[in-house]
């Protein structure tokens, strides 16, 4: 790791760690799709290419896209010292050579630092932070984007987070008065708004929004509040205010849009008729959807046009983002619309556009076809898959497996990580897989061998469980090895080939 520099946060906590996450909307196929959906040029992935996250947290989307993609150059910039020491440790363990983390400023980085990027991202930073930072990140990031990078900044908009304002200002005026050290203030101003909600104040009444969102609070962890509500910069924006600070440094909007609302139907009905400017209707659909979070894309080549046909390869391969039986995935395929029969369709399999262009479901659905498949992986249902990467055999239901790669078999030891949904490396997707905690606990043992399974399946969950106050185990071991068996179940079933598919285990 490069030594870091000293820098000034302007506010941004960094006194407590940020949540570790992975965010597939930062994937390179993602990024690239989303723009030529939007008929806009993109980089080539097929050659090497370089890639930089500003505000990179702990690393975890890096980790997962430098263990991916071998052959490509990835870097994170954090000026939390701390976040960075924690990546770079992973990343040494797993062996990334192509990974690199600074701790560093927007503004201290030098042109060493950074060689030219075909991609970028910048994820919950933007509307945390001072003006004079978002400017520093933003030229940053526009003095290194080649001419057909893609840039991907996401922030909170004023249309969805008005209502949460005023709460914000007075948790940070709370946590100024509580007693104790930063954390033991920023949890008392976290509980003092919540009593205020618990007693049903008036203000909750007024604003629904505000009274969902605290309602909302419990299922968080902590760190999350800490980043989200307390920080002296705390500025939802506008979506023109975004466009036009980018435009000011010659990046233009060029993805990821809602506004196709107001091309047809009800939205179109409502839209005056010289109204033909994407900024302003991205705009209007944003205020008028309440959107409260975005991801924009920005490049720097020509504008967006508002009626450019999509530009997707038709040998761009598409494929489920789970087994096609588990959770969000199998709720949305029962629908009787759109997405739900594209995920039917992709249940039997990848496919490439070209072949689901040619379905009968598909074959008149034009340039809205492009805007779908968009948005189903947006929301995490679709995934790219890489034609590169070899198809693993079909597999029976037993047998030994290995995890593919070493930063797989390092995420799944930590016990940490393994309370909580675990991002999986998954070469033919070009991303992860997230796997449910009691199946990586069965994948983890699985790969281990297959005798006793189920014992030590349960064992290491138990062993993983919380505690009550008086120190008894939260579940006990039986109740456990029942929900493993269940689990063994459903692992063959449903996730063993899903996950050979994705490239996530191999055949031992």
């Amino acid at each position: 790791m490069q030594e870091s520099e000293p820098s000034d946060a302007q506010g941004y906590i960094t006194d407590t760690p940020y949540t570790i996450k992975y965010y597939a909307r930062q994937t390179p196929g993602q990024l690239v799709t989303a723009a030529q959906a939007s008929g806009v040029a993109a980089p080539d992935l097929a050659q090497s290419f370089a890639y930089a996250d500003f505000g990179c947290g702990r690393g975890m989307t890096l980790l997962i896209l430098a263990s991916v993609f071998p052959e490509a150059q990835f870097f994170g910039i954090d000026v939390n010292e701390e976040h960075v020491i924690e990546a770079q440790a992973r990343a040494d363990a797993a062996g990334l050579s192509n990974l690199k983390f600074l701790a560093r400023s927007f503004a201290s980085l030098t042109d060493e630092d950074l060689p030219p990027l075909d991609l970028a991202a910048s994820h919950g930073v933007y509307s945390w932070v001072s003006q004079a930072v978002r400017l520093e990140m933003r030229d940053a990031i526009a003095r290194r984007l080649k001419p057909e990078g893609l840039v991907m900044v996401s922030y909170n908009t004023r249309a969805g987070y008005a209502s949460m304002d005023p709460l914000q200002k007075l948790l940070m005026g709370l946590a100024e008065v509580a007693p104790g050290d930063p954390v033991e203030k920023r949890r008392a101003a976290i509980a003092q708004v919540r009593r205020l909600h618990e007693s049903k104040q008036l203000y909750f009444e007024r604003y629904p929004t505000a009274d969902q969102r605290v309602e909302r609070w419990p299922k968080h962890d902590e760190t999350y509040l800490f980043h989200e509500y307390f920080n002296a910069y705390w500025h939802p924006l506008s979506f023109i205010e975004v466009a036009g600070e980018m435009r000011e440094a010659g990046l233009h909007f060029c993805g990821d849009p809602v506004y196709p609302t107001w091309i047809s139907g009800r939205g179109k009905q409502s839209r005056a008729a010289w109204l033909e400017d994407p900024v302003m209707l991205e705009e209007m659909a944003c205020v008028s959807l309440a959107q409260a979070f975005r991801y924009d894309l920005f490049t720097q080549s020509e504008p967006m046009d508002l009626y450019r046909d999509s530009c997707i390869a038709d040998g761009t391969l598409f494929g489920l983002s789970q087994p096609p039986e588990t959770g969000e995935v199998a709720k949305a395929a029962k629908a009787e619309n759109a997405t739900g029969r594209l995920l039917r369709l992709l249940s039997q399999g990848p496919l490439s556009f070209a072949e689901i262009k040619a379905n009968p479901d598909f074959s008149k659905a034009g340039r809205t076809l492009s805007l779908l498949v968009r948005a189903a992986m947006a929301t995490s249902l679709v995934a790219v898959y890489r034609a590169d990467v070899a198809t693993a055999a079909p597999a029976s239901s037993s047998g030994a497996l290995r995890v593919s790669t070493e930063l797989g078999r390092t995420l799944l030891q930590d016990n940490t990580l393994a309370r909580h949904m675990l991002p999986l490396p998954a070469p033919r997707f070009g991303g992860a897989v997230q796997v449910p905690p009691m199946m990586t606990a069965v994948l983890l043992a699985a790969a281990e061998g297959e005798a006793d399974l189920a014992q030590r399946v349960a064992q290491r969950v138990h062993d993983l469980t919380g505690v009550t106050k008086d120190g008894r185990k939260k579940e006990s071991f039986e109740d456990i090895l029942v929900r493993a068996e269940n689990a063994i179940g459903r692992f063959q079933t449903q996730w063993r080939s899903f996950l050979l598919e994705a490239g996530v285990v191999e055949a031992a």
